[in-house]
């Protein structure tokens, strides 16, 4: 069986605490109580599954009509470079369609290059008001 993908599926803080360490992105893993709200007040989760274990999630933030920003992208490092980043944004496109909705999201400088890659563009216009808590 190959890698499944789910719009709807519940997933628990727990299981994204292990994809997000298992990735390397930096998310305030030690507080499963902001990490659960994450999850709850996400407008669209998008998650990948090999064998009933979670190994790749996508959270975005939505108003269905005129933008999406994504908010997390997190793979399991041992999963990477297969296509599964690509295939929850795809996904997600798919679900919202892209002929009105605009993509967004920040990217880790190590990532950069993957999302030019699959089509995202540089913009240079972004601004930011950084969270006081840094996890």
């Amino acid at each position: 069986m190959g890698i499944e993908y789910y719009t709807d599926r519940l997933i628990e803080p727990l299981q994204v605490v292990e994809v997000f360490r298992k990735s390397g992105i930096r998310r305030p893993i030690n507080d499963m109580d902001r990490i659960e709200r994450m999850i709850k007040n996400a407008d669209e989760v998008i998650s990948a599954w090999d064998n009933g274990i979670l190994i790749g999630v996508l959270r975005a933030i939505t108003d269905y009509s005129y933008c999406c920003f994504i908010s997390d992208i997190a793979v399991d490092k041992e999963y990477q470079g297969r296509g599964i980043g690509k295939t929850l944004i795809n996904n997600l496109k798919n679900k919202l369609g892209n002929e009105e909705i605009q993509f967004v999201l920040t990217s880790a400088p190590i990532a950069v290059e993957f999302y030019e890659k699959i089509g995202f563009e540089r913009a240079d216009k972004a601004f930011v008001i950084k969270r006081l808590k840094n996890t």
